[in-house]
């Protein structure tokens, strides 16, 4: 991931400016590490984790075909290794939750380490109260060449979808978004499932409908695209592990749901709630505001940085 144009960049912004901090943002960033220790030797070099890199492959393998699941756990260990040696070279490790940075603990994490979630700005967004006034329809957003989404939406489309909520609920659709879709999907013919592709705002297409879901099975760190939905007064429908890091209750600001018939009773419940579960979803921006907006979160940041022993 290292390009020399880059390097040079780096380097020229740093001899000729006096930084406390070079924050790096993911891992594979850690190739600009020399750089920063080069030209700026007393600045403090701060890793920002968006995820445990190596476990998101781990989980990915674990779903995967057996081909697929030989070639991933053959270059898992690589990335692991890589990984932790990283860490390791920074000051500061900036986890996006307390997992993420109890997981690198147990893996021999030495250096400091704080927690530092994603953070939007809620005041940019505008929840429709009419989309609770529409019949009830599901959305999902996300960017689709990543592997952990596909996998999510090939099993909620096979497992959820077709075999549960198509045949219980005839006026329910499912409206997908977002780029980079693979063929499978962009080809995708089914019961009231519409593939909108590339959108130009997804604030403007979550609007539209009252329930987000969020089938992940594997990945890591936080989805920006879930605190999105919340600050739009969304309710979220999400496995745990696809609201990792978020610490919500299910039925007050989220709804959780694992396994196929616990995808089924959270849906039944929506319709069971009406109008009224747009009381669920103003729990959630509230609950956004409190925990991720950009100022609460910078303030967090800005005063680990200034009390940590890094």
């Amino acid at each position: 991931f290292e390009n020399t144009a880059f390097a040079e960049k780096l380097a020229e912004l740093l001899k000729t400016n006096a930084f406390d901090v070079v924050q790096l943002e993911s891992v594979f960033l850690a190739p600009y590490l020399h750089v920063i220790r080069e030209h700026a030797p007393l600045a403090k070099a701060v890793l920002r984790t968006h995820n445990v890199e190596h476990e998101i492959w781990e989980r990915v393998a674990d779903n995967a075909s057996p081909l697929k699941r030989w070639y991933l756990r053959n270059i898992t260990p690589r990335l692991k290794a890589y990984e932790l040696e990283q860490i390791n070279h920074c000051d500061l490790v900036v986890g996006i939750s307390q997992r993420d940075v109890e997981q690198f603990r147990n893996l021999g994490l030495r250096q400091p380490a704080t927690v530092c979630p994603i953070g939007l700005d809620c005041r940019d967004y505008h929840p429709d109260p009419l989309s609770f006034r529409r019949p009830l329809s599901l959305s999902f957003i996300g960017s689709l060449d990543w592997m952990p989404n596909q996998e999510g939406l090939r099993w909620f489309l096979d497992t959820v979808w077709r075999p549960l909520l198509a045949p219980n609920f005839p006026e329910l659709t499912f409206h997908i978004a977002g780029r980079t879709a693979p063929r499978w999907l962009r080809e995708l013919e089914m019961e009231r499932v519409t593939f909108h592709g590339e959108v130009p705002s997804a604030a403007v297409f979550l609007n539209q409908h009252s329930v987000m879901v969020v089938p992940l099975l594997s990945g890591g760190g936080m989805r920006a695209k879930i605190l999105e939905g919340m600050a739009l007064g969304k309710v979220v429908l999400s496995t745990r592990l696809g609201m990792e890091g978020i610490e919500a209750a299910d039925r007050r600001e989220c709804l959780l749901a694992e396994q196929p018939d616990g995808w089924l009773e959270a849906v039944r419940w929506c319709y069971s709630e009406g109008e009224n579960l747009a009381t669920l979803g103003a729990r959630a921006r509230v609950f956004c505001g409190h925990h991720f907006d950009n100022e609460v979160v910078a303030r967090k940041l800005v005063g680990e940085l200034e009390n940590k022993s890094i």
